[in-house]
């Protein structure tokens, strides 16, 4: 990110005090934030999001008029597309599996350290994804048989596990010791054998995979 430009954020929560001391702690603990909406259900949300352009919505995902599950959605249809956010307190795998088919680029646990959800919006902003450990867990959990696929191999599925982790490519390649480069071609490569766009949908379908 440029110094001196912050990323603009709007705060989607039906919590009016949550709502403001979010803002409060995001503008006053990093220099990388600026607040520039506050809204406390999704059809506020749009109209505010319309009119301020921002770079990352974080939304919650049980509100009333509309939840965050529709809003999102609503936001993929009208485009172009804010990254989005889900900070909330519901990691239930209904609510996981609903909110991944939504496009959204992260779902962070409301009870997260403020340096993790500082990540994530940085994460987002840059064009990569991030969850909370205990999405990827419920999304990957290691009582799963290990999944067999023809059309991957086995430095594929170490890719690719570790992309449901939250690794972006750098980590990766640092982890396997092996080049980022190396670490894209395979992540391009899983995009096409998995017939998925971004790294959410890849991560819904290694979950789908272990099955």
């Amino acid at each position: 990110m440029n110094p001196g430009v912050k990323i603009r954020i709007v705060v989607v929560d039906d919590q009016t005090l949550f709502a403001h001391m979010l803002k409060t702690m995001l503008e006053t603990r990093s220099e990388d934030f600026e607040v520039v909406g506050l809204a406390f259900n999704g059809e506020e949300a749009l109209g505010i999001i319309e009119a301020s352009h921002p770079d990352v919505v974080l939304l919650d995902v049980k509100m009333p008029v509309m939840d965050g599950v529709r809003t999102a959605k609503e936001l993929v249809k009208r485009g172009p597309l804010p990254r989005i956010v889900m900070l909330t307190t519901f990691d239930d795998n209904a609510a996981v599996h609903e909110v991944l088919g939504a496009g959204v680029s992260g779902y962070i646990l409301k009870d997260c350290a403020p340096e993790e959800l500082f990540a994530a919006i940085q994460a987002v902003h840059a064009g990569g994804t991030s969850f909370s450990a205990p999405i990827v867990k419920r999304l990957l959990t290691p009582e799963n048989p290990v999944p067999t696929h023809p059309d991957l191999n086995r430095r594929e599925w170490e890719i690719l596990g570790l992309v449901a982790e939250g690794l972006e490519n750098h980590e990766i390649a640092e982890r396997l010791f092996i080049a980022e480069q190396t670490v894209k071609n395979n992540v391009s490569t899983l995009y096409t054998k998995l017939e998925v766009k971004d790294r959410a949908k890849l991560i819904k379908a290694a979950e789908q995979l272990r099955r």
